[in-house]
């Protein structure tokens, strides 16, 4: 039983949107065409599966809707993998070697648009792309939020678009270019054959795919948020008590650099457990009181500290941790039970 790929000279996107997994022809076949085996049974209606396989066959075609933060590092990335750039649609033109265009001038026949506004712009955003495009059949209509589901783009679908939503799990926080090489995506599809076209193209990219399922949106963003903009709060409130402590701004900065850097790199190659030390390691409960005292006069950075202590003591090896838990003034309870999944 043999293969058949797409081999036009031009392909430069992989093989065709129905052959992408390797999908033996029909042996009863005489013709070696685009078409799904005989046994395979489609999720997609077969008109949409035939326009959309027509476009494989080429470079999928792109246009991007936003250049923020990161929409700015997103276009270069795929112009840099070979990947047609139809257009960048900005709320005002201006000089660029980029195809920069605004939405009254925007033609939005792109194989993908790609949203990347922030998520309280994502439903005007596809309202505009309906009332200009009234039919996206044949077409995916892509967003970049991680929190927001694709029930964000039942417009686009109504309209006849296969929806996704692909979450670069990377920081941007300004428009500089970061590289999206080795940077996991995580996808929200609900078709195989979108899926695979989303998955090859940020492969292309140099990125790492995975499944996200709708009901897991928000406890997955909540995650990412622990992981980055908040973990940047603890460390500035780290930073905010080796002032009040009396260090300066610069060496405050680098104290908590001089602790931070070696025990991220230890959580990572070793684990949290054998990276947890200090007095809750050890059960000092002396100590603490001594913390709890200092950050009296600080209620926000004392918030942080026992939050954070009330999580050590459910999740990480802290010694005396009954005793611990009244110098905290916290209600003593079972410790949590790993999972092993």
């Amino acid at each position: 039983m043999s293969d058949f790929r797409t081999t036009t000279p031009e392909n430069h996107f992989g093989p065709s949107l129905l052959t992408i997994a390797s999908f033996p022809a029909n042996p009863h076949s005489r013709r070696r065409k685009a078409h799904l085996p005989y046994w395979v049974k489609p999720t997609l209606p077969y008109g949409t599966i035939r326009k959309m396989a027509a476009r494989s066959r080429k470079i999928v075609d792109i246009s991007v809707i936003g250049l923020g933060n990161w929409g700015s590092s997103l276009v270069p990335a795929l112009t840099s993998a070979g990947i047609p750039l139809r257009e960048v649609i900005v709320r005002r033109k201006r000089r660029s070697r980029l195809p920069l265009t605004t939405w009254r001038d925007a033609n939005l026949e792109a194989g993908i648009l790609w949203l990347c506004v922030p998520d309280s712009a994502i439903p005007a955003a596809v309202k505009e792309i309906v009332r200009r495009r009234p039919s996206l059949s044949g077409q995916i209509v892509v967003h970049s939020s991680g929190a927001l589901t694709v029930a964000a783009l039942e417009t686009a679908k109504r309209a006849g678009a296969q929806v996704a939503s692909v979450h670069p799990v990377m920081t941007f926080p300004t428009r500089d270019v970061i590289s999206l090489h080795g940077v996991f995506f995580g996808i929200e599809v609900e078709d195989a054959v979108t899926r695979k076209i989303l998955y090859s193209l940020l492969r292309r990219l140099g990125g790492k795919p995975f499944d996200l399922r709708s009901e897991d949106k928000a406890m997955y963003h909540a995650a990412g948020t622990l992981a980055s903009p908040l973990l940047v709060s603890a460390l500035t409130v780290a930073m905010e008590a080796a002032r009040l402590a009396g260090l300066d701004e610069k060496t405050s900065r680098r104290w908590v650099q001089s602790l931070a850097e070696p025990t991220m790199r230890n959580v990572f190659a070793r684990g949290p457990e054998k990276s947890f030390s200090g007095p809750f390691a050890r059960g000092d409960a002396e100590t603490i009181r001594l913390h709890l005292q200092a950050l009296q006069e600080h209620p926000i950075l004392a918030a942080v500290y026992r939050s954070l202590a009330g999580f050590a003591l459910d999740a990480l090896p802290v010694k005396k941790s009954e005793t611990l838990a009244k110098t905290l003034h916290f209600v003593s309870r079972p410790r949590r039970e790993k999972s092993n999944e």
